[in-house]
């Protein structure tokens, strides 16, 4: 009590202190999303101000240990939160009433990955992935694999690996990390990992 009344800025900073603590969880992972979520999101998509890429930017992680000339691996998560604010950022003439009217009615009902992997090669091998979190397996609802390709300026797109887009039930995935773990038939391997306490 002495040490309040002595120095009030310290009982002042552990009142902010709590105010940032009840905040933290807002900022997690979430779903279903809130109707005060879904208008966040719709301005995080519609920002100007750089805050639409500064917000985008945790959810791709590069990956080094895979690489084709000047293209680098890479890995994408898309939560419920991240595809609307997404949605928000490339629909025109988009108000933040029909993000609510559109969202809150009808949400999005995945979590996704994205690999992005490049091999240099064109076999039809696929690479295999492991996705975990909490040391359980995540089994995906639905997986799309697609040859990689990278434009050239001249002749047709080189095909330089597999692009694989997984979706995972939301309602399933919890707000903690999440690993990405993939091998490529050529032995290579690569990991990452998307800490979902911290993404929206």
């Amino acid at each position: 009590m002495k040490t309040a009344l002595r120095f009030p800025g310290l009982l002042l900073l552990g009142v902010a202190t709590l105010g940032v603590v009840t905040v933290l969880p807002a900022l997690a992972y979430q779903y279903p999303l809130s109707s005060t979520a879904i208008h966040d999101a719709y301005l995080v998509g519609t920002a100007t101000n750089g805050e639409n890429e500064t917000f985008v930017a945790p959810y791709t992680h590069t990956l080094p240990a895979l690489k084709v000339l000047t293209y680098i691996s890479d890995v994408r998560v898309e939560t419920p939160f991240f595809q609307v604010a997404e949605h928000a950022r490339e629909t025109a003439n988009y108000a933040a009433q029909d993000a609510a009217e559109e969202f809150l009615s009808k949400q999005p009902t995945a979590f996704r990955v994205q690999l992005d992997i490049c091999r240099g090669r064109e076999e039809t091998q696929s690479v295999k992935f492991r996705i975990t979190q909490n040391d359980k397996e995540l089994a995906p609802s639905s997986v799309e694999r697609t040859p990689f390709l990278a434009a050239q300026r001249h002749g047709p797109p080189l095909i330089i690996g597999e692009h694989v887009k997984l979706q995972f039930e939301a309602g399933k995935t919890e707000s903690a990390p999440v690993r990405v773990e993939i091998e490529t038939p050529e032995g290579q391997h690569a990991e990452t990992t998307f800490d979902l306490s911290k993404l929206r």
